[in-house]
């Protein structure tokens, strides 16, 4: 593990590092050095000098520099300490394997070299302001230690970086350190792959420890209970975490580490302290000494963990396969970021091109751009015998071959998602000028007051009215309503609505989340739908897979209609094409698209709402504040309009509270509970993240117990905590720990699971997950089955919580509930608890609702006398309390310090822990993101990666066809017969394919073949991704040998699928596709050849390889 503190005082510094006394004596040897390449440059090398060494942290170099501060005293520099694995330092000092002690100094050198070249950076002088470059060039003293503050083994390296390094121009200046605290995770990684990779090296074992988070580990053959018991510092922590009932985050252990922090103990000597931990080894079974042998003879051998994975298998493609299934991934034929075939990478290579695959998947659903250095976090999250070199050769590859596209400034692409954000704009264009003003433009205005005032509504301002018209006049399909919280967006809705169903058209609003679709539909009555339901509902139709009935009953629905898009900005890429979409397909009158490209942006991929925007979209704006009323809030709304951040804190500073970082909930709380009741109601508790959510929901009941409004002891429930984890990050089995509730969301036949199963991790076995379920059965889950491709969650992880509640408690809901209009996100006040049920009552409507004892929904719910910034976008409140600690600095933007300050209408209190760091961090963070086109659109970087012309006559010929065919295999499946029309029109197509080569229109056949969802495949490729793997098969067929593998591999593939199908439909494919192959073989003698002579126990039609009854490799459920 790595971690970043600022050092105190050059003094102090020089005194602490330079100080050996607490080494054994075997190991103080070369425990200090310099290094850097800025070390080198100013002739420091060797041991460390305490005297030089304290000159150098008051900023006077050994070349004459005096580095002055320019506001205050010199920084010292900063510490940059490297822990290692507990089951490192056990076997090294306990065990007395000092080839350890050599590789850990050995990788803690190389993250600080490659750290040095990715992230040391200085200030510099543009001409229009200071902008950051990166130096490389580290002023570092390095110092190992072999103990923590309680006198137990802990190898750790100290890198005192030294606050000094060279810019271009050759001048020595102060470092600019906000990239080590930024990528600290990012080196933590590199850290420990380098160090995991050394310690396979010397024949030890590796396993993932807790959920292997930058690719944490321990050595095989080390207990968890020897772990815990050398772990006496870490277990502090986890009490004091416990004691204060906060979430176990990295920022809550950084801050318990400092609560609980004493001065280093040197009361035993090194030989006592040895005693010491070799009886402590004993008592719990461990023999180290026996587990270094055993590593010294695999060492010996030349063996590592990785060479017995591979003993026995032959073959570079098989290995490959053999090392990624062990790292827990499952590669699969037709991924676009491993084009190779099979045996084309040597196996190492081979598993840093999947964890690089599998990286970008998980990265990709979230970010359509995503940074370079987190890219290589994740990659080396996987494991295996990759180091950060491997990922980088990796990454060099896939931009050289354009399939990552990358800017000037560490961000990078893929094709896919460069395309689908093109085709997004491209449907938006082809709206423009196709619909008819619902009302003339000359009536619009007339129609629209005469309607707010029908409505009792307030007569709307110039910007509402000029919304409004645009809404009911304009010629375009789509259009954009922009404005900022309180402006009246909705309100400028309801009388639209009201004109619209006057003139006979339907009016939709969609939401992101069903709380927030609700809410809509009260304020403009329009009819409401979350996003996913409304695109679930019609996605035959958007796919061009549903029967003309259906097509046909769509557009006699949606025809004319108005779909107003509520928070657009919140909306992913692939959401928004696909609801402009339908809106193309059905003649849907108007898309309206509402929200604020400066409030939070989509937890989806891409930024439409903005990007629409930004290509001319006719916008229309709303300007005036309405719901700001005193004349703080007014001042605090025109400085954020203007994007004057430290502006909005200096007129916040009379109503800022300073407190300790471990304190902050508990005043914010305190603050809270001292207010009236009447105002209490109307006051909400706002923090940036989860944690501190919990924290300060905890703080506030203990104020309640304390002045008796509530009961000392209330009644506890066992909730679940939702786990964040992407679709991919839950194929991995580090998802998962012991504890964690699964709840499968679609049927995993293969695995024994159907919708609706649920169960308690009992156990991690290697990569499969154990499942204790409700009627005390066990299951086996196997994560890395998953299905890559599906757009919903295939399980739902979560951890379980306990909330005691008492009568008066304010809560919220975590689920929907439609039956019972239980909006996710919809707050309720405890009206009755205990004797085994619980009675709320809605503080939106009233509503009474009894919850009785096994009720799913008293799972479901979270206290809520505090929200975090996410759930609050789109919340108005009277006053505000917002609560922020330094310390959750990626949490801190200026997104989401606007969305807090603007849920409020008169007052607004912020509590914080340091009021210049959290200004620092909100001010240098905005919260962006990066899309695609942005990447590529920098330094006219389109031309340079030479991106394939989506619209080429090609490109849409393939496209073409491959619609065609995968409309007739759904056909097919659908049990109806293609009619002459369709026949002729895919003839065509194909002949059309033929002309550009011989058996081009086949060979996009064997690729549609080979994806387990085409449809959706065909969806989410980009026209020139589509192009490469069809001319790659085009490629293959001239060497023979290479054709005839690829034939066999798909003759098993779907022998296989035929065989294991679980459902007709599943079999009905795969006989098409083996139909499809012996067609292939008549015509061509030499694939039937090679069949045979690869597979001679085959009978074609009657068996095949695979359908002996062996486990399959994916859930088709999950695939569909």
């Amino acid at each position: 593990m790595i971690s970043v503190a600022a050092v105190g005082s050059a003094s102090d510094a020089a005194a602490y590092y330079a100080r050996d006394n607490y080494y054994t004596a075997d190991q103080a040897e070369g425990a200090s050095v310099w290094v850097g390449e800025g070390a080198a440059e100013l002739g420091l090398s060797g041991p460390v000098d305490a005297e030089r060494f304290e000159q150098v942290l008051a900023g006077e170099l050994p070349n004459g520099t005096v580095l002055d501060a320019k506001r205050g005293e010199h920084r010292a520099g900063w510490d940059v300490t490297m822990s290692v694995p507990k089951s490192v330092s056990i076997l090294a000092l306990v065990g007395g394997d000092a080839r350890l002690v050599v590789a850990v100094r050995e990788a803690a050198a190389a993250t600080l070299a490659w750290t040095e070249r990715n992230v040391a950076e200085a200030r510099v002088w543009n001409g229009r302001g200071q902008v950051p470059e990166t130096t490389g060039r580290f002023v570092a003293a390095t110092f190992l230690h072999d103990v923590n503050r309680s006198g137990e083994p802990q190898l750790h390296v100290h890198n005192v970086i030294a606050n000094a390094t060279r810019t271009a121009d050759g001048k020595w200046r102060a470092l600019h350190a906000d990239q080590l605290y930024e990528r600290q995770h990012v080196m933590d990684a590199v850290f420990l792959s380098a160090l995991r990779s050394r310690v396979e090296t010397l024949g030890f074992a590796t396993i993932p420890w807790h959920d292997g988070r930058n690719g944490a580990f321990e050595i095989a053959g080390v207990s968890r209970a020897v772990v815990e018991a050398f772990s006496g510092r870490s277990a502090e922590i986890d009490a004091y975490i416990k004691a204060r009932g906060l979430e176990n985050t990295p920022q809550t252990r950084e801050y318990a580490a400092l609560a609980t922090r004493d001065p280093k103990s040197t009361d035993l000597v090194p030989e006592q302290r040895a005693e010491g931990w070799r009886r402590l080894a004993a008592e719990k079974g461990l023999d180290p000494a026996a587990l270094v042998k055993g590593a010294l003879a695999e060492a010996g051998r030349g063996h590592d963990v990785w060479t017995r994975t591979v003993r026995g298998v032959r073959g570079i493609g098989e290995r490959g396969l053999a090392i990624a299934g062990r790292m827990g991934l499952t590669p699969r034929d037709g991924d676009p970021l491993v084009p190779e075939r099979l045996g084309r990478l040597e196996p190492r290579a081979y598993a840093a091109a999947q964890a690089v695959a599998s990286a970008v998947r998980d990265l990709g659903e979230r970010e359509a751009a995503f940074d370079r250095l987190e890219l290589i976090r994740e990659g080396l999250s996987r494991g295996g015998p990759v180091t950060v070199a491997d990922i980088e050769a990796r990454l060099a590859l896939l931009q050289a071959k354009g399939l990552l596209l990358g800017d000037s400034d560490r961000m990078v692409t893929t094709q896919g998602a460069v395309r689908l954000e093109q085709a997004y704009l491209a449907t938006v264009d082809a709206g423009k000028g196709q619909s008819a003003p619902i009302v003339p433009p000359v009536d619009a205005a007339i129609r629209v007051q005469e309607a707010a005032r029908e409505l009792g509504l307030h007569r709307l301002n110039p910007g509402q009215e000029a919304a409004a018209v645009l809404m009911l006049s304009s010629s375009d399909r789509v259009v954009n309503v922009q404005g900022g919280s309180g402006r009246g967006k909705s309100t400028a809705m309801a009388p639209v609505t009201a004109v619209a169903r006057a003139e006979g058209r339907a009016v939709i609003g969609l939401a992101i989340a069903s709380v927030k679709a609700s809410e809509f539909g009260r304020d403009t009555g329009a009819d409401v739908s979350t996003v996913a339901r409304f695109l679930a509902r019609h996605a035959r139709v958007i796919d061009g897979t549903a029967r003309p009935e259906q097509v046909a009953r769509v557009k006699a629905e949606l025809s004319g209609a108005i779909v107003m898009v509520e928070e657009a900005g919140q909306l992913g890429t692939r959401d928004m094409e696909r609801i402009v979409r339908l809106a193309n397909i059905t003649g849907v009158a108007r898309v309206v698209q509402t929200g604020d490209t400066r409030q939070l942006t989509a937890i989806a991929p891409g930024t439409p709402f903005e990007a629409s925007q930004k290509a001319g979209v006719a916008t229309a704006h709303i300007t005036e504040n309405l719901r700001s009323r005193s004349d703080q809030m007014k001042a605090v709304t025109a400085a954020l309009d203007r994007g004057d951040v430290s502006g909005t804190f200096e007129i916040l500073r009379a109503a800022t509270t300073e407190a300790p970082g471990n304190a902050v909930a508990m005043t914010a709380a305190a603050h809270w509970a001292a207010l009236p009741q009447n105002q209490r109601d109307a006051t909400l508790l706002l923090t940036a993240g989860r944690a501190m959510r919990s924290e300060a929901n905890q703080a506030v009941q203990a104020e309640l117990k304390a002045s008796g409004e509530i009961a000392a002891t209330g009644t506890s429930f066992t909730v679940l905590d939702r786990v964040n984890a992407t679709r991919e990050g839950a194929r991995l089995v580090r998802a998962y720990r012991p504890g964690h509730v699964v709840e499968v969301r679609t049927d995993l036949p293969s695995q024994g699971l159907v919708r609706g199963d649920r169960g308690v991790v009992t156990r991690i076995d290697g990569d499969r997950v154990r499942l204790g379920m409700a009627d005390g059965t066990e299951k086996l889950f196997q994560p890395d089955r998953l299905a890559r491709n599906l757009d919903r969650d295939a399980v739902s992880i979560f951890a379980l919580k306990q909330v005691e509640l008492h009568v008066g408690d304010r809560i919220r809901w975590s689920d929907n509930d439609r039956t019972r209009g239980l909006d996710n996100g919809a707050m309720a006040r405890v009206e009755e608890v205990g004797r085994g049920k619980l009675v709320v009552s809605s503080l939106i409507d009233g509503t009474v609702h009894e919850i009785a004892s096994g009720d799913r929904m008293a799972e479901r719910l979270d206290l809520a006398y505090a929200i975090n910034v996410h759930v609050a976008q789109g919340v108005t409140t009277e006053h505000g309390i917002v609560a922020m600690r330094s310390s959750e600095r990626k949490l801190l933007t200026e997104r989401s310090f606007l969305v807090a300050l603007t849920r409020v209408a008169d007052k607004v209190a912020l509590v914080v822990d340091d009021g210049q760091k959290v200004e620092r961090h909100v001010t240098r963070n905005t919260g962006d993101k990066t899309s695609a086109l942005d990447v590529v659109e920098r330094d006219q970087a389109t031309d340079a990666i030479r991106l394939p012309d989506a619209g080429s006559p090609l490109d849409r010929a393939l496209e073409r066809y491959a619609q065609l065919f995968l409309a007739a295999e759904r056909m097919h499946e659908d049990g109806r017969e293609l009619s002459p029309s369709k026949v002729r029109e895919l003839d065509a197509a194909s002949a059309a394919l033929d002309q550009v080569r011989p058996y081009a229109a086949e060979d996009l056949r064997i690729v549609l073949d080979r994806s387990a969802d085409p449809v959706r495949g065909l969806e989410q490729i980009a026209p020139g991704e589509l192009r490469q793997v069809w001319a790659e098969e085009g490629q293959a067929r001239v060497d023979p040998r290479a054709y005839a593998d690829r034939f066999v591999a798909d003759w098993r593939s779907a022998s296989g699928d035929r065989g294991e199908a679980e459902t007709p439909r599943i079999e009905d494919r795969a006989e098409r596709r083996l139909e499809r192959l012996e067609d292939r073989m008549a015509r061509q003698p030499a694939l039937e050849k090679a069949l045979d002579a690869r597979i001679p126990e085959r009978q074609l039609r009657l068996d095949g390889p695979g359908m002996s009854g062996g486990s399959r490799d994916r859930d088709y459920g999950m695939e569909m």
